[in-house]
């Protein structure tokens, strides 16, 4: 039986996401994106370190390579001619971000890039991310090398000159330059 009076309809009950539950999501998901965007950068970095030390390792096979054939032809005087020349004229094939060989700094070079200063006689990389580079140099986003002699300091004055015995070469940097895996601050 029936009651009499007006019906009522029960709604059924709302499926949505209150203001809160909505405000926590967006909490979380800015916090996680947070943490993604840290770790990419960090990756972002260790990529760059890698690739610059890759680099510097094949310039390093390259002059050893050199070395070993002026050895076996028993040539190491003429070792000499290599003494500050660029090392990137030392590879089959230049890596794609080496910008070539200029008389000085180029006009606005892109981070992340090599060049050769011919008034220096020195190899350049310029950091794209200097927040986590240090060197010892005014010039704060650059890494110098040089190649420099390994000799018998006969006359012993320090430096490599006509009375020494040059033994070989090697890739040096001019300055000490350090990566770290924290933001270092700028001066």
């Amino acid at each position: 039986m029936e009651l009499p009076g007006p019906r009522i309809r029960l709604l059924p009950q709302q499926s949505g996401f209150s203001m809160l539950e909505l405000l926590v999501v967006i909490i979380i998901i800015s916090t996680l994106l947070g943490f993604a965007i840290e770790k990419l950068l960090k990756l972002q970095v260790q990529a760059e370190r890698s690739a610059m030390q890759s680099i510097i390792g094949t310039l390093q096979s390259s002059i050893a390579l050199t070395i070993s054939e002026h050895i076996a032809k028993d040539r190491i005087p003429e070792l000499k001619k290599y003494l500050n020349s660029n090392p990137m004229a030392l590879l089959a094939t230049t890596p794609v971000n080496y910008l070539g060989s200029f008389d000085r700094r180029p006009e606005n070079p892109q981070p992340a890039n090599w060049w050769y200063e011919q008034d220096s006689q020195t190899l350049v990389y310029y950091v794209l991310n200097q927040e986590y580079f240090s060197t010892d140099s005014k010039q704060k986003r650059q890494a110098k090398f040089k190649i420099m002699p390994v000799y018998d300091d006969n006359n012993n004055n320090g430096r490599f000159d006509r009375g020494d015995t040059l033994k070989g070469l090697r890739l040096a940097p001019l300055v000490k330059y350090h990566w770290s895996n924290k933001s270092i601050e700028p001066d």
